[in-house]
């Protein structure tokens, strides 16, 4: 009998903690003291992230045929926009600007009623058409791509 009594009335404490735990529980109502930044969540409020963020891949929330894949292809609609031009010391790799390209060459229309040369100070690079009539492009340098 003493067995059974101390049973239930372990069982009845511990039903009892547990549930002042569970219903004593409310959500904080202020923000957390000290430097302590709130986690990246999935709210619609824009947010902040102070220290890198380091992911695989980042899906467009609106459609997900879009993505970038800083290690791999990605896919975009619409374009990429630099605020900074290409220069002759970037790096070989740098994706050029259309500005720089457009500083470095020219697309000359050539055939029998047209030029057939590049202007002075260009070297043709490239023949983008038939051999009568086409365009040419012209750089700067020999070879600039």
């Amino acid at each position: 009998m003493n067995k059974k009594i101390l049973i239930f009335s372990l069982s009845t404490l511990v039903l009892s903690l547990t549930a002042y735990m569970v219903f004593s529980w409310s959500e904080p109502t202020t923000t957390m003291p000290g430097s302590y930044a709130l986690p990246i969540n999935t709210s619609a409020t824009a947010q902040i992230k102070a220290g890198a963020l380091t992911v695989p891949i980042i899906y467009d929330s609106n459609n997900s045929a879009y993505y970038i894949d800083p290690n791999g292809n990605s896919s975009i609609s619409g374009k990429i926009l630099s605020q900074t031009s290409t220069t002759s010391a970037d790096a070989a790799k740098t994706i050029a600007t259309k500005d720089y390209v457009e500083s470095i060459c020219q697309l000359v229309a050539f055939g029998a009623a047209t030029t057939t040369a590049c202007p002075a100070g260009y070297y043709v690079t490239e023949m983008l058409a038939p051999a009568q009539t086409g365009y040419m492009l012209c750089c700067k340098v020999s070879n600039p791509l």
